[in-house]
């Protein structure tokens, strides 16, 4: 089953693909008001969700899980949970970008931290988390770029430079690669890597 999860960053618009269920984490359901998509569950504290779409949404019917502003986990982390509670089998993270930072990455510790496909999503890139290998049919032009959480021992095909070594997170030689084939194959032996792949080339 496939969880979409809608955070309060600075989108103005969502498009949502094709999915089973969609929770709303706190003040990202004021992004689904807005673009008439109705949530499944609205989860977190609710400090961030103008009071009069909350009460729109209770009384349609939608799932409300209210926390403690003082808890262990972040609102995103209960949504993740949520979502593996539902037998999810991939969790798409959406409107995750904001003024944040501490919040972005911190994201990229769920990842790890849970053994379950997650890949946050924007117009323009697509991250994640590899552990193993994968094979996967691309664009040629795409740029990925590849960051060692720790020490991590990958391989690269089909990109303009292929690798077979180890990355570490101090010396980001992964940064900015190019497939060079419509087929590629990432192969991590040892550790984990977050991946960025571009759906827009950045400047």
């Amino acid at each position: 089953m496939k969880v979409s999860i809608v955070l309060n960053g600075n989108l103005e618009k969502l498009n949502l693909n094709q999915t089973d269920y969609i929770i709303a984490v706190d003040g990202g359901a004021n992004l689904l008001f807005k673009n008439n998509i109705f949530p499944n569950t609205i989860i977190g504290d609710l400090d961030s969700i103008d009071n009069k779409k909350l009460n729109f949404f209770k009384k349609n019917g939608v799932e409300i899980l209210k926390f403690p502003q003082e808890k262990d986990e972040t609102d995103c982390e209960l949504a993740i949970k949520y979502a593996i509670s539902k037998n999810a089998s991939e969790i798409e993270i959406l409107n995750f970008y904001g003024e944040r930072l501490d919040m972005v990455l911190a994201l990229f510790g769920l990842m790890k931290k849970y053994n379950v496909k997650i890949i946050a999503k924007t117009e323009k890139v697509d991250i994640g988390i590899l552990r193993e290998t994968y094979e996967m049919e691309t664009k040629k032009g795409e740029m990925w770029s590849f960051i060692a959480l720790c020490k991590a021992r990958l391989s690269l095909s089909g990109f303009k430079y292929e690798f077979n070594g180890y990355m570490e997170f101090n010396n980001p030689i992964g940064i900015s690669n190019i497939t060079i084939s419509n087929k590629i194959k990432i192969e991590v032996f040892e550790g984990e890597v977050i991946y960025f792949r571009w759906k827009i080339n950045p400047l």
